[in-house]
């Protein structure tokens, strides 16, 4: 089941963001509250028989025809089991209803299985990001944009 993400939710996600992502890349707790809670966004989680497997927030700027995903994470137990297409479909689907054209989202050079996962969902690369990371992810400090028009 997907259903949006509540502030009863953040603890589970904070472990979910730990274990995908290392200490120096992954948001904070508090970060991550800001996102769900307060942030213009739209923040979704998939849970079965009570356990929260996923979770994906997508930030909006006012005036954008691009809805941003600002990450999506499966725990690891979860993984290649549909959780994060389910989770980027369902997405895809709030930022159309806000009326935008268009999901991006950034992903690092040097992950080649969540750039082959979007690929997989429609998105393209659209621009190479030099030194978009502080810290290196995947072996890398560059990212790549990728872009998918909602119809």
């Amino acid at each position: 089941m997907i259903r949006l993400a509540n502030a009863n939710d953040i603890g589970v996600i904070y472990e979910i963001e730990q274990a995908c992502f290392p200490e120096l890349t992954a948001y904070s707790k508090r970060q991550l509250a800001y996102l769900i809670l307060k942030a213009n966004s739209t923040a979704l989680v998939e849970t079965e028989n009570c356990a929260l497997r996923g979770f994906i927030i997508v930030t909006y700027r006012k005036g954008s025809l691009i809805g941003r995903i600002e990450t999506i994470d499966v725990d690891p137990r979860f993984r290649n089991s549909g959780v994060g297409m389910r989770l980027l479909k369902a997405a895809e689907e709030a930022i159309k209803q806000r009326g935008m054209k268009f999901a991006q989202i950034e992903v690092s050079e040097g992950n080649e299985p969540a750039i082959s996962f979007y690929q997989k969902a429609g998105y393209t690369v659209n621009q190479r990001l030099a030194g978009f990371y502080r810290f290196e992810h995947h072996g890398t400090c560059h990212a790549v944009r990728m872009v998918k028009p909602l119809s």
